[in-house]
């Protein structure tokens, strides 16, 4: 058959391929780093970003309330302002006017 005895790869190169495989696993390592800080960073805009539309939802609720307020008194200040004259006038002439 062929010699058992003799060895496939030196112990040179087993310390080569070695090497290699741990300058590979060095820079996955630095570029798994960079990944997590980036997705860290995403996750903080992502809440920044949830803040500002909540903060949006509050100032458009708050601009429909007075818009419906302002619109109720145009539409019922009329009304109002009549009852207050009628009133007005029968007390008035009740009190001797």
């Amino acid at each position: 058959m062929g010699d058992n005895s003799r060895e496939w790869y030196s112990n040179k190169d087993l310390f080569e391929f070695f090497s290699a495989l741990q300058r590979e696993f060095d820079g996955l390592k630095a570029e798994m780093q960079q990944t997590r800080e980036m997705i860290r960073r995403y996750n903080g805009l992502r809440e920044e970003l949830e803040q500002v539309k909540a903060d949006v939802r509050t100032m458009q609720d708050e601009a429909r309330g007075r818009a419906t307020v302002g619109r109720t008194i145009r539409e019922w200040g009329g009304w109002t302002v009549a009852v207050l004259s009628l009133v007005a006038a029968y007390l008035k002439i009740f009190q001797g006017g």
